[in-house]
């Protein structure tokens, strides 16, 4: 992607869109669930510094509203663990975790203000479970989630802009390449 001569608030913006759009995509195409997407997405293209897989691992029992249980929405949890690793502490004490607790809140308050509510059942009490509109309600909650994820971390580190995996993020996967990939993972797995 060509970005010279785009100012740093715009390559901001960009980045912001594709890595909504990335998460979205995941979800859509079935490689990966609400927290998997948004949590995975943000340390790929930020460089996170995990394996991938083990993104999708952390993730995993976030998926449905923990575990399928429908309680908090998991790409809310999802978002929740991409602050812890980008803006988290890295010692023990009591004061030099605040500025994660108060963004956390942040996001939160955002998701509640923004869908009414964060819990997975309530967000989804008015679609069929698996159904298409259920599916496209939640790959609109992961696409959000991890767009407004990705803002509040640039905003406390703008440097990560200059990390950005630009390449990772252009990717779209059709229906049928997802499908593909499953298979052989499935194959290799």
């Amino acid at each position: 992607m060509r970005l010279r001569g785009i100012g740093k608030d715009q390559r901001a913006e960009i980045l912001i869109a594709l890595i909504r759009s990335r998460a979205e995509n995941l979800f859509v195409t079935k490689q990966l669930m609400c927290s998997e997407a948004v949590l995975s997405v943000l340390n790929q293209s930020l460089n996170g510094g995990l394996p991938p897989e083990m993104a999708i691992r952390l993730g995993s029992g976030l998926t449905e509203g923990i575990g399928g249980s429908g309680c908090t929405c998991g790409a809310l949890s999802g978002g929740v663990m991409a602050l812890g690793l980008f803006l988290g502490r890295n010692t023990p004490g009591l004061l030099n975790g605040r500025s994660i607790r108060f963004t956390s809140k942040e996001l939160h308050d955002r998701f509640k203000e923004r869908f009414g509510a964060t819990c997975c059942r309530i967000l989804t009490k008015h679609v069929k479970n698996g159904s298409k509109a259920h599916f496209d309600l939640c790959a609109g909650h992961t696409g959000w989630a991890a767009g407004v994820t990705a803002e509040l971390i640039l905003e406390r580190k703008p440097e990560l802009i200059s990390h950005t995996d630009w390449s990772y993020l252009e990717k779209t996967d059709s229906a049928i390449s997802a499908k593909w990939k499953q298979i052989a993972g499935t194959i290799r797995g």
